[in-house]
């Protein structure tokens, strides 16, 4: 049986979202697959029951601030240089574990480090990301990037998703589809389950732990679903702890996010309207921005614009609708497949 080592960042859902997505469609193929990650350990366990996982960090992002959204860039830069400049010490530790489990082949999305241990055991490694931190993190010191770009430079291929930087600086780089998690259950049983009527609508707030208040103006008829988000409002159905949010997307008339790559993906994937808040100055939102643009979706929106919208039927059903994008996790799958095979 083959074996997978496949690390997730320490920095945001839609790493693990995603990176679910793909551990299922390996098993598939019957490989034994061992999960390294630490912020996302509970939910990671929730969504693949059974999945050997060991919890511990495998790299530090961005310092994100109470809106969610924004970063602060002093506290990111001296967290992030601080364990960059420990990369060499902390891919030793990393590589004592990897002995043991003997792994045919390592993934990451999109810490640094397990490209270190790969190069040293001589096992071979996929990067799969829509950005690098090397592309994001200009902020950094120079001398500090160059050793992530090093790090980086050790990845034997690099699957490049949608809707981020360019990822340049990978030598073998191979551009896939979009990658999200499919919803596998019927729409009614959906809302059946969540206690929503066939003549109710929807709007679903994904904007991840963020510190802004949002007020609602809903007719009766149009249900508030919530992530995380604080929302002002009696009629709120809190579902922060639901493990497929996919789910929750499919269903809904209007999705409100933060433009991370997960929630976007899901939203474009299930053919569901959205708005989503951003952060000029974070470059992969700017590039995921720029890439809606062109597909005449950028729909950007501010938390005072927000807290401004008529949430009614009239309004839901006079928003834009597009044709739903395809999921390209089989093929990434297959691709992942064929390069442990050879």
């Amino acid at each position: 049986m083959k074996k997978i080592v496949y690390y997730i960042t320490d920095h945001g859902m839609g790493h693990a979202t995603r990176s679910i997505a793909i551990i299922r469609e390996l098993q598939k193929f019957g490989i034994d697959i061992t999960v390294r990650n630490f912020n996302c350990k509970e939910f990671i366990q929730k969504s693949i029951p059974g999945i050997n996982l060991i919890p511990s960090k495998t790299d530090v992002g961005l310092v994100v601030k109470n809106d969610g959204v924004s970063i602060d860039k002093d506290k990111s830069k001296h967290e992030m240089n601080n364990w960059i400049k420990s990369l060499d010490e902390n891919a030793r530790i990393e590589k004592d574990r990897i002995i043991e489990i003997k792994p045919d082949l390592i993934i990451s999305d999109i810490s640094a480090m397990p490209f270190l241990v790969a190069k040293t055991l001589n096992i071979p490694s996929i990067a799969i990301s829509n950005f690098s931190w090397y592309d994001t993190s200009n902020f950094l010191d120079e001398a500090v990037l160059e050793t992530l770009n090093q790090a980086y430079d050790y990845a034997s291929i690099a699957l490049k998703l949608p809707f981020g930087t360019t990822m340049q600086h990978f030598k073998n780089r191979y551009e896939v589809g979009i990658v999200a998690r499919k919803t596998e259950r019927e729409k009614e049983k959906i809302r059946k389950e969540i206690g929503i009527k066939d003549s109710e609508f929807v709007v679903l707030f994904a904007m991840g732990n963020t510190s802004n208040e949002i007020i609602c103006n809903n007719d009766k008829n149009v249900r508030i679903l919530t992530m995380n988000s604080l929302i002002k409002n009696s009629n709120v159905i809190n579902l922060s702890n639901w493990t497929e949010g996919q789910e929750l997307v499919s269903i809904s008339d209007l999705v409100i996010c933060k433009s991370g790559y997960g929630l976007i993906s899901e939203c474009l994937t299930n053919g569901i309207p959205f708005y989503y808040v951003t952060d000029k100055n974070r470059i992969e939102l700017n590039m995921i921005s720029d890439e809606l643009s062109k597909m005449k979706l950028k729909n950007e929106i501010t938390t005072e614009q927000i807290n401004n919208l008529q949430l009614n039927q009239e309004y839901l059903n006079a928003l834009p609708k597009f044709t739903k994008k395809s999921i390209d996790t089989p093929l990434v799958g297959q691709k992942i497949l064929e390069f442990l095979n050879n």
